[in-house]
């Protein structure tokens, strides 16, 4: 019977893994253009750019980069761990088939880690104690959302679905931690995953705050805590904290900053451990909750600005990142776009859970006594929190969304009653994914899941050619940064990078320079070489002689020195127009144009 057990587990992980897979490929044609690969998403071209370079090019692997943010360069604020090992896995393909187009490779990456991710979340369904009727249902969800297909898509390499692999990880070591019956072993993986978490993303260090929460709530309570199982811990999350944290650059240049891997994320980890080892010896008592009080205010003083500046960047508030979807959250994306699918085509309609589920596991915390228990609990409340949040936080709640509902439903519900309850949330989900069904599977993508940079592709290819002969320096729109970097060999002054005070002040820089006119921009001493010109919206009205005349609605989006670069009959002799794209026979003015600027 228990072998019939483990089959069926592992029938339902091949299938759901299977199905997300083959709605996963129904986005080939974005990454996929004329046979040749392409990134999809605008960080995927960033993260295209450094691995090639990492693993073929003559650059070789970076962690600061001089071609961003010119002339000053700038520190990414993506560890080393995932492209450094990405990097890796494209040396590896190439030794086995030389053949192989490096690109083609890392397209796949993501479809094929769908069979790692869904194994982490059937791990933590069943160690939540979800019967296999109920996984099978959550896991249905998981394959169909909206969520799973932009994070595993052909060509989504941005650094996001390792992202969800650590989250799970995370949950699915910490409930075996949390179990009366392991050991040691369970103490040393889970410290591990935590440690080595932030080597992959910087904001990974989150993932110790459900653990610390648990740990001080169950110390509240007066319940004891393992010291063997705490220290193991401590040790194991520090000393891998402190193995991958060696080779950040920005560790050995001794900078403490939560945008870059460095001596920020080795003191969170050495303060979670202090936590778990102190609160796994000392007895509750109020002298004790006043020792540990002023103990956590101290050594959380030396965090206060990164803290600060890190809720600047959840609230959107950074420079810049206002205008990126990804930094809102799901009422900003309703308001934004004015339509509820805008919101639930990603979520599905089971978003409108989520805040009940905040209060209900808000509530377990404190009401319940099991060690696992209350870990869960603050596991689903923290992602939660974080899901509703913003849009790129999705990964550390969805998951709760789906396996805690489950979960609640499971626990109040009779033994006798669960196959009804089953057959009742099966036709639950059926409807609240409709608008995932209906607006994201089986829908042709443009190229890069962008139809901006499916109309400038052909002049970002010209731009390659004219980079390799003549490098230089390209001004663009920000978004546009990653791209050019990943097609050229030219350098930008500003892209998508804006989470530091350098980033903000090379947008504004930017921003200045766009703000003028031709003329005006010819004055200055700025040593940009080439313009990629690009405007949104609908253009239908054209002045006479060098004069364009812009509807107000549309001139809003659009910069004034691309607006006349673009509309312009006659440019001043310092600019070459190298192409255009017009978009459809509708617009009177290019939507995109090529120029460069010669000062001779």
């Amino acid at each position: 019977m228990k072998d019939r057990q483990t089959w069926l587990w592992f029938a339902l992980w091949l299938a759901a893994s299977g199905l997300a897979a083959f709605l996963a490929m129904s986005r080939l044609p974005a990454t996929l253009v004329d046979g040749v690969y392409v990134p999809v998403g605008n960080d995927a071209f960033y993260h295209a750019r450094r691995i090639l370079d990492a693993a073929i090019g003559e650059r070789g692997f970076y962690q600061f980069d001089h071609m961003i943010h010119v002339p000053e360069g700038s520190w990414l604020t993506w560890p080393w761990g995932y492209d450094y090992l990405m990097a890796q896995g494209v040396k590896i393909a190439l030794w086995i088939n030389p053949a192989l187009a490096p690109m083609k490779f890392l397209a796949f990456v993501p479809v094929y880690w769908i069979l790692v991710n869904m194994a982490l979340f059937v791990g933590v369904a069943r160690a939540a104690g979800l019967p296999l009727s109920l996984t099978a249902i959550g896991t249905l969800v998981f394959s169909l959302s909206g969520i799973v297909l932009i994070l595993h898509a052909p060509g989504h390499i941005d650094h996001h679905f390792i992202e969800l692999t650590f989250v799970l990880a995370t949950v699915l070591t910490g409930l075996r931690f949390f179990r009366e019956d392991t050991g040691r072993g369970a103490a040393i993986l889970l410290g591990i995953v935590l440690g080595i978490a932030p080597a992959f993303h910087n904001s990974l260090f989150m993932l110790q705050i459900p653990l610390v929460l648990a740990y001080c709530v169950q110390w509240l309570k007066g319940h004891s805590l393992s010291r063997e199982k705490s220290a193991v811990l401590a040790v194991a999350l520090f000393g891998s904290c402190l193995l991958f944290v060696l080779p950040s650059e920005t560790f050995r240049n001794f900078r403490f900053e939560y945008v870059t891997h460095s001596w920020f994320h080795l003191y969170v980890a050495a303060g979670s451990a202090l936590v778990v080892v102190a609160l796994s010896r000392i007895r509750r008592s109020p002298k004790h909750l006043l020792l540990m009080a002023g103990t956590g205010v101290l050594l959380a003083s030396p965090l206060f600005y990164e803290l600060v500046y890190g809720m600047s960047f959840l609230r959107g508030a950074t420079t810049g990142l206002d205008d990126i979807q990804e930094v809102k959250n799901p009422l900003e994306l309703y308001l934004q776009f004015g339509l509820i699918r805008d919101v639930t085509r990603h979520y599905s309609w089971l978003i409108f859970l989520a805040p009940f589920l905040v209060v209900i596991f808000g509530w377990r915390i404190v009401s319940r006594d099991s060690h696992q228990q209350v870990f869960f609990a603050c596991a689903a409340a923290c992602g939660l929190v974080l899901l509703l949040t913003q849009f790129r936080l999705h990964v550390f709640g969805y998951w709760a969304l789906l396996i805690g509902a489950l979960v609640l439903l499971n626990d109040s519900v009779a033994r006798r009653l669960r196959a009804v309850a089953a057959v009742a949330a099966l036709a639950v989900v059926a409807l609240a994914i409709q608008p995932t069904m209906k607006y994201q599977h089986f829908k042709i993508p443009p190229a890069g899941m962008s139809e901006y940079y499916a109309l400038a592709l052909p002049l970002l290819r010209k731009l390659a050619n004219e980079c390799e002969q003549h490098p230089g320096v390209v001004l663009a729109y920000s978004e546009d940064g990653h791209p050019v970097r990943y097609h050229t060999d030219c350098s930008v002054i500003v892209n998508n990078f804006l989470l530091t005070p350098l980033h903000g002040s090379k947008l504004l820089e930017s921003q200045r320079l766009l703000d003028m006119t031709p003329e005006e921009f010819l004055a200055t001493d700025t040593t940009v070489d080439y313009m990629l010109v690009r405007l949104y919206g609908i253009f239908d009205e054209a002045g006479e002689g060098d004069e364009f005349i812009m509807p107000a609605e549309y001139a809003e989006f659009n910069s004034r020195l691309f607006i006349e670069l673009a509309s312009r009959k006659e440019l001043p002799g310092h600019f070459e127009v190298l192409g255009e794209v017009w978009g459809n026979a509708y617009n009177t003015v290019p939507i995109v144009r090529l120029v460069r600027i010669h000062r001779d």
